[in-house]
């Protein structure tokens, strides 16, 4: 249809309703990742709502928006491949419809780590982007867009700073769509088995639901790790400050001064951001693609 393969079709359909669900989601995603980077190596520290204030007051609502063509450029890099990968991997293990569930998990898990290479610039920037209202004026990065700020990045920095946080954006990226994809899918096939009917919005719902709340819990920690590691400051002379050596020293020193609950510091945002955001993605994706089978000729 339209010269398009299932395979592309797929990570389209699904590209396009994860960009649509992150943009919805957008301003609870800035709290969640400023909350990530506040109070670092201070214990007990948890302002959800001191934050949401802060930022409507200096920021006004524009603040929340704040990175959104990096989220959106990032949906399009990293959810595109996903499901486009995920359904080639399944392809090749003998079919959706015949594989076991460990299976499918496996499947999944390797779309994530492949995906995270092909994404990890445009998530170094929104990090940036989003955490850009949390420092002194001087120290603002002010990357006009997404595509601006890559650029930047590549230029004042080099191209290993496009991949810095490499090693837990993979990790998150492997734990997450292995959790969203195969919790929705077993789910789902659970309800349907259960009398529901495959196409309601109810079984896509609840099957969102689980979905999005599994990938909440088990994905903050990983998620405040990379944040940490994708962020980082601007001295007084204008070279790049590195908080933490690398991903295993973050989470050395996190644990170290906050304690386990810094782990997940930021799991109130994460689980309002995460939830709702795939939930819509997983109805979102549905429906485009009913809207795409109906086209066709």
């Amino acid at each position: 249809f339209f010269g398009v393969s299932p395979m592309s079709a797929i990570g389209i359909i699904g590209g396009l309703a994860a960009m649509s669900a992150s943009a919805l989601t957008h301003p609870v995603d800035s709290v969640r990742v400023r909350m990530y980077l506040y109070g670092q190596m201070e214990s007990n520290v948890n302002p959800t709502m001191s934050l949401v204030k802060h930022i409507w007051e200096r920021e006004g609502f524009r603040g929340f928006y704040r990175g959104v063509s990096a989220t959106l450029l990032r949906q399009a890099m990293f959810s595109t491949s996903r499901f486009s990968l995920n359904d080639v991997f399944q392809d090749a293990m003998g079919g959706r419809q015949q594989l076991a569930a460990h299976w499918k998990l496996a499947c999944s898990a390797a779309a994530g780590a492949s995906a995270a290479l092909i994404s990890c610039p445009a998530d170094v920037v929104l990090i940036r982007m989003q955490a850009d209202g949390t420092l002194p004026d001087a120290q603002r990065r002010g990357y006009r867009n997404a595509l601006s700020g890559i650029s930047r990045v590549f230029k004042e920095e080099g191209v290993l700073s496009l991949y810095r946080g490499i090693r837990p954006l993979m990790a998150r990226s492997v734990v997450c769509t292995a959790t969203q994809f195969t919790s929705y899918d077993v789910v789902k096939r659970a309800l349907v088995h259960n009398g529901w009917d495959t196409n309601s919005l109810g079984t896509h719902l609840c099957a969102g639901i689980a979905a999005g709340s599994a990938s909440a819990v088990i994905v903050s920690p990983l998620d405040m790790i990379k944040a940490r590691m994708m962020q980082s400051s601007i001295n007084a002379d204008g070279k790049v400050v590195k908080m933490y050596k690398n991903d295993f020293d973050c989470f050395y020193q996190t644990l170290r001064h906050e304690g386990a609950r810094g782990l997940w510091k930021g799991l109130g945002p994460a689980f309002m951001r995460q939830t709702p955001q795939i939930v819509l993605m997983w109805v979102l994706y549905e429906q485009y693609a009913k809207l795409w089978n109906a086209m066709k000729p």
